[in-house]
């Protein structure tokens, strides 16, 4: 962890030489640190070691530009922005990795998750109404492409949920029917006709689904 200013002062030769080699080193290590360094130029590099975030100066030398989060005990580099904030995608384990929170309707802090605060809002509910804010509940759920307009699927509000259903439709039929000639029976003259009246017996289980295999959702934070 090694910080300088960049600035090699009049001094003495051994001076100087110890001066070189720290701001060598200052760039060698990125000028890490876990505060910023005090003396800025356009384009040069920063890993904050309290947050594992490496920075770049912007070429204005105004702010710094998040470049990637460094997680060394994962031994993983992960560039800001590669996967947008508030991205769903679908993952093949039971837990959320890192950078991602599980889509399980929970209230989480609008601090701590900052960038998916100002993403996504309110949209799936507000938390208590102040610190908190919620997360998409996708869990035994299904996702349908926002109608957006196009008439498909009309009348839906970004980020509604909607309950099962079948399209209205009907069966048909037929009926047996025999007709009996009573004139020798006894009962008087004429045709008896008997109707036999049929009904299609219920099928299947507890909700309508395509096959499917359960996956973990998860949303970028």
């Amino acid at each position: 962890m090694s910080q300088h200013d960049f600035s090699i002062a009049n001094q003495t030769a051994s001076s100087a030489r110890s001066d070189i080699n720290n701001a060598l080193q200052a760039l060698a290590s990125n000028n890490s640190g876990g505060s910023s360094p005090s003396t800025t130029y356009a384009n040069m590099l920063w890993y904050n070691t309290t947050s594992n975030i490496l920075y770049l100066r912007n070429e204005g030398n105004t702010a710094w530009i998040e470049v990637a989060n460094v997680d060394q005990g994962a031994s993983r580099f992960e560039p800001v922005n590669a996967v947008p904030v508030a991205a769903v995608n679908t993952f093949a384990m039971s837990t959320a990795p890192s950078g991602w929170l599980s889509c399980s309707g929970t209230a989480v802090s609008r601090t701590t998750y900052s960038r998916l605060w100002t993403a996504i809002g309110t949209t799936y509910g507000s938390g208590d109404g102040s610190t908190t804010f919620t997360l998409p509940d996708l869990r035994g759920e299904f996702v349908r492409g926002w109608d957006n307009s196009r008439g498909v699927d009309s009348g839906r509000s970004f980020g509604s949920s909607q309950a099962d259903e079948f399209k209205s439709h009907s069966h048909t039929f037929g009926t047996y029917q025999s007709t009996t000639n009573t004139a020798n029976s006894g009962a008087g003259t004429g045709n008896t006709t008997f109707r036999d009246t049929r009904s299609v017996s219920s099928a299947g289980g507890t909700e309508t689904r395509p096959r499917n295999i359960a996956l973990l959702y998860c949303i970028k934070y």
